[in-house]
Order: structure tokens, then sequence, then C-alpha cells
């Protein structure tokens, strides 16, 4: 396992926006154009279109030493083996402890917990803390890599799979349908879905900040729901809600007041705005949620939704998607 295309896209982008200067360029500098003079064209052409070449062989130079000094992972029977270059340290696997991730769990980093006595060549090709081993970071990984990698660790290698917080605390596996089941959830201005009796963190919110659209991961990185939406433009004000493979549950439409719909669009329920949050009526009239929203921005906000017991399971897993909705952007 090693870098996936997005660890590219950065210099990939360099590339194409250095492409598109000079294109530019180009046709405002062309003869009969009429967007700059002769004289002026043959004095900015070379400095500027030199500049624009310089800029994408750079682009190129950097994707080129990031593929060179990439980290390579393998897993095997045997152990695990890293290489960077030329460059090799063969961990055993009597030295590894586990292997799993560190928070955050929207770009968790891939991270081996080994013997450091045991294996001391690991410092010399990654990253070593303690006794732990970043290797690399979710975000640069292909599609997939998360559930291919546990099933190397506990299938092949034998070990255990380890899943650490931010503050380096172990994170045990979540409970089948522990956030389905949960009534009264906490949601912090960092996405964090809580379940408010323990604490637990059942699931967060993870997206660019902004985005359009958010994957629900539970805290092993495990995806639950995709929420897409909603937009500002006039008339796309819907959150579509889509499980873990992308079938369609059904959408949110509406800021103030949101309502709930199935995938074929059949009205689930409807909300009514209070003074400190939002209450979710469903269509046989009975009361099936509660968001309340408390003071405070960025990290410190705080909302509580509460979900009847007795709401129908679909309009209890749309209503995930109303903190969504109301703070779109929030996450």
């Amino acid at each position: 396992m090693t870098l996936g295309a997005r660890a590219y896209r950065w210099p990939f982008r360099a590339l194409l926006a250095a492409l598109a200067a000079g294109a530019a360029l180009v046709l405002a500098t062309r003869p009969g154009t009429g967007i700059l003079d002769p004289d002026k064209a043959r004095q900015i052409l070379p400095p500027c279109g030199g500049g624009c070449l310089l800029a994408a062989l750079a682009a190129v130079l950097w994707a080129a030493r990031l593929h060179r000094t990439r980290l390579i992972v393998s897993i095997g029977e045997k152990g695990v083996v890293l290489r960077r270059g030329r460059r090799e340290a063969a961990v055993p696997a009597g030295a590894v402890d586990a292997v799993g991730i560190r928070w955050p769990v929207g770009d968790p980093v891939w991270t081996l917990w080994l013997d450091p006595e045991q294996a001391p060549v690991a410092a010399a090709v990654a990253e070593v803390e303690g006794n732990a081993v970043a290797l690399l970071a979710g975000g640069s990984l292909p599609s997939g890599w998360l559930p291919a990698v546990r099933t190397a660790t506990t299938g092949i290698l034998g070990a255990a799979w380890r899943v650490v917080d931010d503050e380096g605390e172990e994170v045990p596996p979540p409970a089948d349908g522990a956030l389905a089941q949960a009534r009264h959830l906490v949601v912090d201005g960092r996405g964090r879905y809580r379940d408010r009796r323990g604490g637990a963190v059942l699931a967060v919110a993870c997206g660019r900040r902004g985005g359009r659209t958010i994957v629900l991961c539970d805290p092993h990185a495990a995806a639950l729901l995709v929420f897409r939406g909603p937009s500002w433009l006039p008339g796309r004000d819907r959150v579509r809600v889509l499980d873990a493979d992308g079938r369609p549950l059904g959408f949110v439409r509406g800021r103030r007041e949101p309502s709930f719909h199935t995938a074929g669009g059949m009205l689930l329920g409807s909300t009514r705005a209070t003074g400190d949050g939002h209450v979710v009526t469903g269509i046989d009239g009975r009361h099936s949620a509660t968001l309340r929203i408390g003071d405070g921005d960025g990290a410190e906000a705080r909302m509580e939704l509460e979900r009847s017991p007795s709401a129908p399971d679909p309009l209890r897993t749309l209503a995930l998607a109303l903190p969504v909705a109301i703070r779109a952007g929030a996450f």
C-alpha cells in the first residue's frame, strides 16, 4: 500500500494553473486580438511566459519528489516491511503490537505500534514517536484502503486492530446500530455525535468546512451515512441522505423549518421552529424529534437532538441530518 492519486492533487492543480495561465498569456499577446499592442506584448511575453514554464516545471518536480520519497508498506505473515526510496525496514510480526489509525476520523493517520527494541530500524524509514510509527495519512491513500488494511492486519498478519482518539485514548469498537438506537444525542461544533447518557462518540461528521458533502462515520472511520447539500443557490436547499453504499434514503428540504421526505418525495414529517430550536412532527401528528440549539460558535457550538423511539425508522434516520440542514457549512 502506498500513496494514491489524491496525494498528487496539489501538484496536478499547480500544473494546470500554470498551463492555463500560459495559454491565457499566449492568447492575450497574439497579433490581431486587440488585447495588447505588439510592442507591449513583446515586453510581457518573455518574462511572464518564462514564469509559467518555471511554475509548471516546479509542479512536475514536486510530484516526482512525492513519488520518489513515498512510503511503501507491505503486510505479510512474517511482519511489516517499510520502504522509502532505497531504504528498507523489516518489522517482524513478533515486534508488532497493533496496527490501526489515529484520529481525526475525517483524515485518520495509518499507524503501526511496535516494540522499538525489536525493530529499531523503523526510525530510518518513518516517523517514530515512542512505540507508534506514523505511516501515511488517510487523505493521501487510495479509496477503500481502510478495510483492506484492516483485513490484512487481522487476517494475514494476525495483529490487533487499534483506534486511538486525538487525546491518545484507545477507542473501543462501536456497537452495532449504536447511532440508530440512540435516543438523545449531543452534537458539538466539531461534528461529533455523542450519546448524552455516557458521553461516548457514536459518529463524526467528516467533510470540508463549508463543503456540500458530509460523511457521517463511526469512531473507527467506517461510513454510516452520507449527507449531500444544501446549496446556497435558490431552490436548492435540500440535504440528500444516502446510506454507506450510496443508496438514497430520503432528503431534508428547507433551512428554517425543514421537511422530511422519502427518496421518492413522499412527506414523512415537518419541522416547527421554537424559541431555542426545532420540533419535528410526523405525518401522523405525533412528536418525532426535537433539536435544541445552544449558545457558542465554532468548536464550542452545541446542539441536542432527541428522537422519539416511536417515530418511524426512516424519519429517525433523516433526523440525523437536521443539524446539517439547520447549520449548513458548520462542519
